[in-house]
């Protein structure tokens, strides 16, 4: 294994990032509508949410990557995106970091359970993106011989 990052690695954190965002954006801004509750300029936010998911993808690229589990690369992405979805919510939570102001037991589970759909989801995505180009890059080696 090399440890220079690669394609597979660039692509599978890009990928995941973008995802991972909008499905974010999909889910606050118009199936719960928080992005109306911004007590902010909603572009600010947009733009720190959108460092923070490049953030979070690259997390998963590097573990998927880099840490060596006997899994494949897209069991993988669920093994390291499921805790970081539990990380990224006691972050949020610990610091205060939320739409509701009085968040009572339920927008607590569910907004833990969706964040480990969030990031689960997105460590799945970028295990698969790193398999398809993988693919990619083997049939391209095996053409050009």
């Amino acid at each position: 294994y090399s440890i220079m990052p690669n394609k597979k690695f660039f692509i599978s954190w890009i990928v995941s990032s973008i995802y991972m965002y909008g499905i974010s954006f999909v889910w606050h801004g118009i199936v719960l509508n928080d992005l109306a509750r911004l007590t902010y300029p909603k572009n600010l936010f947009l733009l720190l949410a959108a460092i923070a998911y490049m953030g979070f993808g690259f997390a998963l690229a590097v573990a998927i990557n880099y840490i060596h589990i006997n899994k494949t690369k897209i069991s993988r992405g669920l093994i390291f995106g499921i805790p970081l979805g539990v990380f990224v919510y006691l972050i949020a939570f610990v610091f205060g970091i939320s739409f509701n102001s009085r968040p009572n037991m339920m927008h607590v589970a569910m907004d833990l359970t969706w964040q480990v759909i969030e990031q689960g989801t997105g460590g799945l995505v970028a295990g698969l993106v790193f398999k398809l180009v993988q693919i990619q890059e083997r049939i391209n080696k095996q053409f050009i011989q």
